[in-house]
């Protein structure tokens, strides 16, 4: 560890420790970076859903009949409260629990309970809000901001690798109690031994090896709190990729403990922790 004010290109310990800084991240980190949202493959079937709070962001994607998906911000038009709880299933139709408004797939405003019904149920203010979206080698991506960058540019760390084309095993999840980039930086630091790490700005980890390929989400879902989503393809052992997991966990809850205190990670420097931490920079440069 070092302190607050050592050299090197550690951020500084606020970054790390304070809700300040992740709602700044929510609008120049997430807001204005493509996110991998799910597995294309999890949205084929009518009525299928994923919801997921990415950043800060609540966002859920449904399959309509032709098992096309839209993607919304999970916030009923009513009164602003959350249409769906975060996970993956399947419903009949979008109902908000509740005062009932209802929404077709397409995300149009359907029917309500007479006592709260609009006036004027076709006015477009009571559509859900879309979500731009773009499906990418199986997998589904969604963008936030107002007007989103090309994709394939973005995710060029996933060149090489076809998630649709390669057999899925399974996935696993790690809750965290750490700051996302606590979280990114350790995993950034050192790859497991045998592996070819890769990293996709902001959250994205891609792992390959003789046994097959882990793709790791990792969701900031508050400025302590993190989960990663561990996708396996191919071969690869879960074993090897659930052990690793607890040890970046351990290490990552040991180090946010430290941030509390205003040390922060001093890490062995590689490429792409460089790269990471000189972005988080920009991002928070960008604030005004």
């Amino acid at each position: 560890m070092s302190t607050d004010t050592a050299t090197g290109d550690a951020l500084s310990a606020a970054l790390y420790a304070g809700p300040e800084a992740f709602q700044r991240e929510r609008r120049t980190v997430f807001q204005t970076a493509w996110l991998l949202l799910a597995r294309s493959e999890m949205l084929r079937e009518p009525g299928a859903y994923v919801a997921q709070t990415l950043g800060g962001w609540p966002i859920f994607a449904i399959a309509d009949v032709n098992g096309l998906a839209g993607v919304y911000r999970n916030i009923c038009r009513h009164q602003g409260l959350p249409l769906f709880d975060t996970g993956a299933g399947r419903c009949a139709e979008i109902r908000c629990r509740y005062h009932g408004w209802t929404y077709g797939a397409d995300g149009r405003f359907m029917v309500a309970p007479p006592q709260v019904m609009p006036s004027d149920p076709a006015d477009a203010m009571h559509q859900l809000e879309r979500v731009a979206a773009k499906a990418f080698r199986g997998l589904l991506f969604i963008h936030l901001g107002g007007a989103p960058t090309e994709l394939e540019p973005a995710v060029a760390g996933l060149a090489g690798v076809d998630f649709e084309a390669l057999p899925f095993q399974g996935e696993t999840i790690t809750d965290i109690d750490a700051n996302w980039k606590v979280v990114m930086e350790h995993a950034l630091a050192a790859a497991p031994a045998g592996l070819s790490r890769r990293s996709i700005w902001p959250t994205l980890l891609v792992d390959a090896g003789d046994g097959g390929v882990v793709l790791h989400q990792v969701i900031p879902r508050a400025f302590q709190r993190t989960r990663i989503h561990h996708y396996r393809y191919g071969a690869a052992p879960a074993e090897p990729i659930a052990a690793e997991a607890n040890a970046l966990r351990a290490a990552a809850v040991a180090a946010q403990a430290e941030v509390g205190r205003g040390v922060v990670p001093d890490l062995p420097p590689t490429p792409a922790l460089a790269e990471f931490r000189a972005l988080v920079r920009a991002a928070h440069s960008a604030v005004t």
